[in-house]
């Protein structure tokens, strides 16, 4: 056995015990499309990327790439370390004694299913959003891996100079149609925990959760304006290349969208047009100031385990995030399976 073989063997169990941590068994794809990443890349021997960069049409990367797959996934049949902590079921992969989650999925999907359609409405509304210039749907929504009780997480990108009047709107729309988050509130309501804009599409906070996390997300509407911003921002975030051994081929999935209204995009424009110049100037910056010290008088915003920020460049609402508690239990596994090299991951930055 090559030491590059036992890289990627350990890569792949990392992988995969990462989405355990979610009750997400993988397919041979998604381990290979979310790979954790090595101390060396170990891909570039088993697969031809000069091969892919050249090809530009998607279905036939999505050919090569499959059938390069079975070069990886072929030491789940022959290595003892692999076979002794891995089972597949149905096409996925899961750890040992870990069965239960493949249909725990389908039921997830099931659900998310049902939560699209039901938001596709919502997101139809928010079209009148001033300044709103891409809207993204993040977390367990992306990833298809909903509960009944699951909310739906949104990641808007403002106009620069504008981002506290979008969440004004956003604000407004989403409590007028009685979808808001609040509190224990969760269930098919929309959580607005993260904006950024246009100038400032790079997320700061660099980790192995937050690599996981943005690699999933989605773009909800589709025209050429959304999918250029889209792409934008994934090359503004291409450290997520450093925990993710093939985060450029992300770009291949296809992801569901909704076309936009032009008498929406209309009325969006005619707002545009009227908080335009200094009109718009003094209303961003009273929302602004009204807005900052609600927020900063809220004692939970200040919880151990989670990050709030505020500026003009980005609004992130994490007080309670997941990353404190996926963070600690993947190194506890890692550590459990004796592969320590994986077990050192530190959050984004996070509340102490």
């Amino acid at each position: 056995m090559s030491t590059d073989q036992t890289k990627l063997e350990k890569q792949i169990i990392a992988t995969v015990v990462y989405y355990d941590i979610l009750n997400y068994p993988l397919t041979g794809f998604e381990i290979f499309s979310y790979l954790i990443k090595g101390n060396i890349n170990v891909i570039s021997s088993l697969l031809n990327h000069n091969v892919l960069q050249q090809d530009q049409n998607d279905n036939k990367k999505l050919e090569i790439v499959n059938l390069k797959l079975s070069d990886i996934i072929e030491t789940l049949d022959t290595n003892e370390f692999l076979k002794n902590n891995l089972d597949q079921k149905l096409g996925f992969y899961f750890l040992k004694g870990r069965e239960e989650i493949v249909q725990e999925r389908s039921d997830r999907k099931k659900i998310w299913d049902k939560k699209w359609k039901k938001s596709k409405r919502i997101f139809w509304i928010m079209q009148i959003a001033p300044f709103s210039r891409l809207v993204m749907g993040s977390g367990s929504f992306s990833l298809g891996n909903t509960r009944k009780d699951s909310d739906i997480d949104l990641m808007i990108v403002a106009k620069k100079g504008r981002i506290w009047t979008v969440r004004t709107f956003f604000t407004f729309l989403t409590s007028l149609l009685k979808v808001r988050r609040h509190k224990d509130r969760t269930e098919d309501m929309i959580c607005l925990n993260h904006y950024i804009t246009d100038k400032s599409l790079r997320i700061p906070f660099e980790s192995l959760y937050t690599a996981q996390l943005y690699c999933h997300i989605l773009s909800i509407y589709d025209s050429n304006e959304d999918r250029k911003l889209f792409l934008k921002f994934q090359k503004e975030n291409e450290w997520m290349k450093k925990y993710l051994e093939n985060y450029e081929f992300s770009a291949l999935e296809g992801l569901r969208s909704i076309k936009k209204n032009k008498v929406l995009s209309f009325i969006s424009k005619l707002f545009e047009f009227i908080l335009s110049g200094k009109i718009g100037d003094r209303f961003e910056k009273k929302m602004s100031e009204i807005q900052t010290n609600r927020i900063k008088k809220d004692p939970l915003n200040m919880k151990k385990g989670g990050r709030i920020t505020i500026s003009d460049k980005q609004l992130e609402f994490h007080p309670d995030s997941h990353e404190s508690r996926i963070i600690p239990k993947f190194n506890q596994k890692m550590q459990e399976l004796g592969v320590p090299e994986f077990a050192d991951q530190k959050d984004s930055g996070l509340n102490e």
